[in-house]
Order: C-alpha cells, then sequence, then structure tokens
C-alpha cells in the first residue's frame, strides 16, 4: 500500500496510502538533478528511478539503500521492468535511443536506436518478447511521434508508424 513518486527536487517519494496520520514514509535522495520516472519491482522490494543527471538508479527499499547505478549520456525519462524478469528493465532516453540493462550485472544487454527524437514512453507486449516505444518526432510546432515495435532480443523494429 505504498506509492512511489518522482520529484523536481532530486528526489523519489515513497508514500503510505492508507496512513492516517504520516503519509510520507520516506524519502530518497540518489539523484543529482529532477527525478523524471520511478516504477516499483514485481515484488515490491526494489525501486527503479531516472532521470536528468542521465541515470536510472536501483533502490533496495527495505534498507533505504541504493544498490546499482546506471549511466548513459542522455537524460533517462522513462523506465519500465521486463514484465517476467525483473533483472531486466528497459531506460528511453532524450537521444532517441532505448537501451535494455540487465540489473545484476549494470551491462547493456541492447541498445535499440533508430535516431528519432526523445523516447516518450516505452511499454512491453504481454509475452515480453516485444516492446513498444514512442518517440518525439517532431521538427516544427507539429506534434508527430513515432511507435516502434521492436523484438526485444535482436534489436530490431518489427514495424514503425509515424503519427
Amino acid at each position: 500500500h505504498l506509492l512511489a513518486s518522482a520529484g523536481m527536487d532530486h528526489a523519489v517519494c515513497i508514500w503510505n496510502v492508507w496512513g492516517r496520520n504520516q503519509k510520507k514514509a520516506c524519502v530518497l535522495n540518489f539523484h543529482n538533478a529532477a527525478v523524471k520516472d520511478v516504477k516499483w519491482s514485481q515484488q515490491g522490494h526494489f525501486l527503479l528511478s531516472c532521470g536528468y543527471d542521465c541515470t536510472s538508479r536501483l533502490i533496495d527499499v527495505e534498507k533505504g539503500l541504493e544498490t546499482r547505478v546506471f549511466r548513459e549520456d542522455q537524460i533517462v525519462g522513462v523506465i519500465k521492468f521486463h514484465p517476467d524478469n525483473s533483472n531486466l528493465f528497459l531506460a528511453g532516453g532524450s537521444k532517441g535511443q532505448v537501451k535494455l540493462w540487465d540489473a545484476r550485472t549494470g551491462k547493456i544487454v541492447h541498445n535499440y536506436n533508430r535516431n528519432l527524437g526523445p523516447i516518450l514512453d516505452v511499454e512491453f507486449t504481454m509475452n515480453g518478447k516485444q516492446f513498444i516505444s514512442s518517440s518525439d518526432v517532431s521538427q516544427s510546432n507539429a506534434s508527430e511521434n513515432a511507435i516502434i515495435v521492436w523484438d526485444v532480443s535482436r534489436e530490431i523494429p518489427l514495424s514503425n508508424q509515424v503519427r
């Protein structure tokens, strides 16, 4: 019954949604800039956060400790745990790259890049074999998004659509 939120003040806040008095359970200050996204692991023991400091960070919630930092050369705007393997997660960023990370080794498993605009969102399919990315490909004031379906294991787009 805990909720995590990302903040512009570099913090991840954990909220007790059922608490009567103290709603804010704890504040985790590990990022060096504003936090863009935060996700719980399936078991609820870990949090994954990302942000403007060009990192994703794995946090052990029970211990309140950062267990691993994943550094990139882009602002990381969106993250998503793999639906079947919580050791794997996607991170999408400002340079249009999506990376599949292995949380155990701290290494990139795959890098998915089509040289489009910043990644707006990523979502795994239910079987975890593909994922969908949305990119901002606006060249002017007109808003255009590229939606790509990727094969997780091969860094190959299965379909590409601009809207």
